[in-house]
Parts: C-alpha cells; structure tokens; sequence
C-alpha cells in the first residue's frame, strides 16, 4: 500500500500538485460475519479538512485571531458548531415523498440560516432561510432537487460559504421503517 492519506487539501508547495477533487484517502475493511464495514480516513496535519470541489485545493477559512468563543455561531475552526442534523423523516407513511430533517440550535441566542444549505449524498442542495430559535429545534422539510434515499444515505448542512458545519448518514436498514424519525 501506498499513499493512502488524503491527495486533497495540500498548502501551496511540495505537494499541491497532488490535490484532486473527491480523493479522500482512507481504508476500507469488511468484516463479513458481522456484515459490517469500517473505514479509517487519513490526512497530514498540513492539509486542509475543507477543500474546493473541483480543484481539491484547501479553502482558506483564515486563521482565528483569539481562541475560539464556545457562544459563537459555528465556523470553519468549529466544524461541529452550534447547530446539528439530530434527526430525520426519510419515509413518511402516509405520504413516502415528505421528508424531514430536524436541526438543534445548542446556542443561547438564534442563529440567522439565511444562506444556509442541506445537502443529500447526491450533492443536491436545498437553500435555507430564517432562524433557529436560541435551544430550539426547526423541522425542515426536504424539498427537490434535495432527496433521503431509503436505501440509506447523507445528510450535511452547510453554512453560507458551503463549508460543512455538521452532517450525519443512515442505513437502508433504518430508513426501511416507513413512518419512523431516525434519530442521530
């Protein structure tokens, strides 16, 4: 085995040339018995966790001035910020095409998602808008082109920049319960 790190994400220098989009470096293990996968992603400590998607070059989120406000909405330097995906619809049982993903505000104060994005494993997007009460919670539900496959899937939510502030994924075996909230 060899180079099995991410090739995405390097400063400008002696490995930039190696940057490519979508190249997460990781293994993957079976374990066939327990029908069970696993996988183990890798990275230097130079390289970027935010990259561009078509150059694989990292995303300059600046550095922070002072040490992180644990109040502060979330941010680059804070990438499980102050709002969570904690739970989601995937299958409605009287209407299979509604879906719902459920965010929590953990801060004291609203959050503005005004720019915000939801993304599907596809990359699909759904713009968001409004407020997130201060520690509360706000259904959203899933509009096109933006869709929860019931074979299993990703959800992310992205800040105004497209940086991903937090994401989750479920199981074919989870999202087969029509009617059942699939909570992360």
């Amino acid at each position: 085995m060899h180079d099995i790190h991410m090739n995405q994400g390097n400063p400008i220098g002696r490995f930039s040339g190696d940057n490519g989009p979508w190249q997460d470096g990781g293994l993957v293990f079976e374990f066939p018995d327990q029908k069970l996968w696993t996988a183990v992603f890798l990275k230097f400590q130079t390289q970027a966790w935010h990259t561009d998607d078509k150059t694989g070059d990292p995303i300059d989120l600046g550095a922070p001035t002072q040490p992180p406000d644990p109040t502060a909405p979330p941010t680059g330097q804070m990438p499980d910020g102050l709002v969570r995906i904690i739970a989601a619809l995937v299958n409605a049982l009287k209407t299979p095409e509604r879906e719902v993903v459920t965010l929590l505000n953990t801060a004291d104060r609203d959050i503005d998602l005004t720019g915000w994005m939801l993304a599907d494993k596809q990359k699909n997007k759904m713009a968001l808008s409004g407020k997130i009460a201060a520690g509360g919670t706000l259904a959203i539900v899933v509009q096109k082109p933006m869709e929860l496959s019931n074979q299993g899937g990703i959800i992310s939510l992205l800040d105004e920049r497209g940086i991903k502030i937090h994401g989750v994924a479920y199981t074919k075996a989870q999202a087969k319960n029509p009617g059942l909230t699939i909570p992360f």
